[in-house]
């Protein structure tokens, strides 16, 4: 019995872990949510980015880091975009195009 407690308490935490971190190629991608930089001030821009600039800081940001942004979808004043090491999808983030932070929805 114990051994099956344990190997239930096992999965679920490896579950979790995996759900809430996006892991690619030795490096965590977006852990927390980051910052593109893109506004004056952090977190807040004066107007909602328009798609291209959004796009471009997205490129920018993820192409110092060795990455990729693949697909993309506008969703209101949301970015979703998948990121990609090489050919492998590693990531999908939500970029807020009002306050320039990025965070992971894996």
């Amino acid at each position: 019995m114990f051994v099956k407690v344990r190997t239930i308490f096992l999965s679920i935490f490896l579950f979790f872990s995996f759900a809430a971190f996006a892991y690619g190629g030795g490096k965590w991608v977006t852990p927390y949510g980051d910052y593109c930089g893109v506004c004056i001030t952090y977190g807040v821009c004066k107007d909602v980015l328009p798609r291209n600039v959004a796009l471009k800081a997205l490129n920018k940001y993820y192409g110092e880091k060795g990455y990729r942004v693949g697909e993309v979808h506008l969703k209101g004043r949301f970015i979703e975009a998948d990121i990609y090491k090489k050919d492998v999808k590693v990531d999908r983030v939500l970029f807020d195009r009002k306050t320039g932070r990025l965070r992971s929805i894996y």
